[in-house]
Parts: structure tokens; sequence; C-alpha cells
């Protein structure tokens, strides 16, 4: 389970923020991983800049680029969300080292959810029998970041120009101007280059792009519940003798159960460690569970079929922790006329997905590097944002639609016993989707 509207930066070589507030490769991206629920919203606005100063080279890294750029934040203020819980970076490891300056990129193992047990090449990830225990098959994670998100947001929120409590309520595109303007529900203006949509799921920019109705994200036949919680410790010991990062349940009759260590504050206390729980299971017609009562019937239903021990975890922390539920959905990419390049989207805004396969987050900085791609072009090479913002679109738009589909499809065949191994994560695990004509990738 992920969310996750994440911020990605661009930086190469030294990030040194000036006066005038300009940040190397700074448009940042926020994302979220999981889809069904409702997002804080991030809008970014590219300003007009003066001239450029030189940039400076480190190695072999790119020219650092000098945009002027404001983050608008719907919430008030950093991780004011009391849910939180972690994601993991699999295939887009290449493109996240290029989005963040080197001293955010040294430090991005004291944001793993277990810093102090840090990285390791041997990780997989572990799928088993929800309903005998054993194991089906185990992808290989080698090194993945699997990130607690309130502390990864708070690490690369370092140094950025972040406005809070910013409500997006409307978009102004001049036909006889280059501009545009963001209005917000404070009666805030403000007036850029190029507004770039990172406002998760339930994207106002989406919607503003395509009308409501084309915007609109599509429910699936899936319902999503999770919850963060500490169990006692001989049933965290025994979950953690499993795997002591993150595995999979399927079950039989439906239910896909997902567990992650998420905080470790105490290596030697395992009633210290807090753990992500995610619960989902297939269902067309009921309405969405609603109030902590029926959550926790539905929680307890699907909870009393796994096997042990990971019955007893899910039991366990039902009686008094907070959960969560909604119905999953999705959003699949299609074109849309970006006012002349001046406003565009990225990460859950232009293609929110099921997370069953982990490919939210790591399209997310996909967009974050090849977006900064294009603006290089747009900023060193004098080519017009219109053509940039095309070149940008046509790539994260396949690849995006291809991913919200595959996502989708891959999330309704593991709650399906007949086609499980027939789903794309028992076939390509956790790898990028191969290009049209391209075997299955190596990672």
């Amino acid at each position: 389970m992920y969310d996750a509207r994440q911020i990605s930066r661009r930086a190469n070589g030294q990030f040194k923020p000036t006066r005038q507030r300009f940040m190397s490769f700074s448009e940042y991206i926020r994302t979220r991983e999981q889809t069904s629920h409702g997002l804080p919203k991030a809008y970014n606005i590219l300003r007009r800049q003066p001239k450029l100063p030189n940039a400076k080279l480190s190695g072999e890294a790119e020219a650092m680029l000098n945009i002027k750029c404001t983050l608008f934040e719907r919430e008030t203020r950093l991780n004011e969300r009391r849910r939180d819980w972690n994601f993991g970076i699999y295939h887009a490891k290449p493109q996240f080292d290029e989005c963040v300056p080197k001293e955010i990129g040294d430090r991005i193992t004291s944001v793993l959810v277990d810093p102090i047990r840090g990285l390791s090449e041997r990780d997989v990830f572990p799928m088993l029998n929800g309903q005998t225990g054993e194991k089906l098959m185990e992808i290989p994670t080698p090194n993945a970041l699997r990130l607690n998100r309130s502390k990864f947001r708070a690490l690369i929120a370092e140094n950025l120009d972040i406005q809070y409590g910013k409500r997006l309520k409307n978009i102004d595109c001049p036909k006889d101007s280059s501009s545009v303007t963001a209005q917000f529900e404070d009666g805030f203006t403000v007036t850029g280059n190029l507004l770039i949509g990172a406002d998760g799921a339930n994207s106002r920019v989406r919607e503003f792009l395509l009308g409501p109705e084309k915007a609109a994200l599509q429910p699936m036949a899936l319902f999503g519940c999770g919850a963060l919680e500490r169990l006692p410790a001989d049933i965290a010991q025994k979950i953690r003798d499993i795997n002591d990062l993150y595995f999979v349940t399927y079950h039989p009759e439906g239910p896909c159960a997902f567990m992650a260590i998420h905080d470790v504050p105490d290596q030697s206390e395992p009633d210290s460690w807090q753990w992500m729980f995610s619960l989902t299971w297939p269902d067309k017609d009921s309405p969405t569970p609603a109030g902590p009562e029926t959550i926790r019937k539905n929680w307890l239903h699907w909870s009393e079929k796994l096997a042990e021990p990971y019955r007893s975890a899910y039991l366990a922390i039902a009686p008094h922790a907070t959960i969560w539920c909604d119905r999953l959905a999705e959003w699949r990419t299609e074109p849309w006329d970006n006012r002349n390049g001046r406003v565009t989207m990225a990460g859950d805004a232009a293609h929110p997905m099921t997370y069953h396969r982990g490919q939210g987050l790591n399209n997310a900085i996909l967009d974050a590097a090849f977006l900064c791609r294009s603006l290089q072009k747009h900023v060193q090479d004098k080519v017009s944002l219109t053509v940039v913002l095309a070149e940008y679109e046509k790539e994260m738009q396949e690849r995006g639609r291809a991913a919200v589909i595959s996502s989708g499809e891959n999330s309704l065949m593991v709650h399906d016993w007949e086609q499980l191994k027939q789903s794309p994560v028992f076939n390509i695990g956790l790898k990028a989707l191969p290009k049209p004509g391209e075997g299955v990738r190596s990672e």
C-alpha cells in the first residue's frame, strides 16, 4: 500500500539556493501511490526569472538548471495528515538519483523504514498462500528503498519554496498571453510560465484540463483497507521472522493481505515496531464500508480467513487501530490540451493506478526525471515550452496509460485464485513494463 504524493526534485552538482530562491532542477513532483483516497494537493508554478547564473558541472552530471519554482500545498503544514504509510522505489532508482541533489541522496537511508537494517542485495518480496502460509514465490528486490513516507517527505522538503494552506480554485490561461494564473480559495493568485498539476488522484488540474466527466476516477470492483499499528512482541517477532521487511498473502477466497515494517524505534523491543497493514478484497456492488464499526466488521471477516501468524496479527490490531477503507479506483491516461505549453500534470494526477504491483511512485519519479530533461532543453537550448512539453507528455501519457491498465488488471487478477499466477506481478514482478517490442527488462 502506498501513496503518496511525493516531491521529486532534480538537482545535479551542488545545490545552493540563492537569495532569489533559485533551485537547481527544482520542479518537484508530488504523487500518491494509493489511488483510493483523497489527497492533499500540490501545484507547481514555474515563474518568470531573470538572467540565469552560470551553471557548474560536477563530474559527469548535467549542467544545473535554475528555475524559480514554488509549490502550493493544500495541507497547512508539512505532514499535517494523521495517515501515514510506506512505499518502495524499485526500477526508478536511477531516475530518483537524477532528481535529487547529492546531499539529499546521501541521506536517503536515514528515512528507510528501518535505517539500522539498511539496504541488502539479498532482499526479496515473498508472496504467500494466505490460506496455508506456504510460499508461492518470491521476487528479488535487491537494495530496494522502502521509505517511511512522512520522514521521506520531510527530507525532500528541505530548502524548497513551499506555500502551505493553498487550495486550488481556478486556473486561467488567457488567449492573448503566454502565462498561466492559479487562483486559490483564500483569494491568493500567482502567475507563471508553467503550472504542473501534481495534485493526486482526485486532481483539480486534471478536471480543468479535461472537464469533470472525462477526468473522473473510475471505480473498481475492489475495496481496500489500511492501518498503522504496533503488535504484541511475540506476534511481531513471528511476523518479522517470515521476512524482516515485507510480504504479501493471496487467498483462494479473494482477500489479499500485505504487511510491511514501518518504523523500528528499538531493534530489541518487538512491541515498539510499527507495521503497515493493507487488506483488499473483491466486491463489485456493496457500498463502501463507512464508520469504524462497519469497517472493523469487514476487517475481522477477512482476517479470520488468514493462516497463522497473519491471522493473529490482523486480529490483534482490530479493537484499537484506526482503519481506513475505500473503493479502489483508476483513471486511464488520455491526452489533454496543455494550453500551449502552460499546464501539464505528473504523478497520480496524470495516471492514478492501483497499488498491488508498486508502480505508482515509480512512475511518478520517471515523470519528474523526464520532465526535468524536457525543461533542460527549454532553458539551455531555448526550445519552446510547447515543444518540450509535447515531448514529455507523449512519453508519459503512453507509459502512464499502460501502467494504469496493467496495474488495474493485476489487482483484479491477484484477487482471483484461478488467474493469480497469470498476473503481471507473478510474471514480471515489480519491474517496469517492457516497451512495445521489448522483452521483460532485467533490473
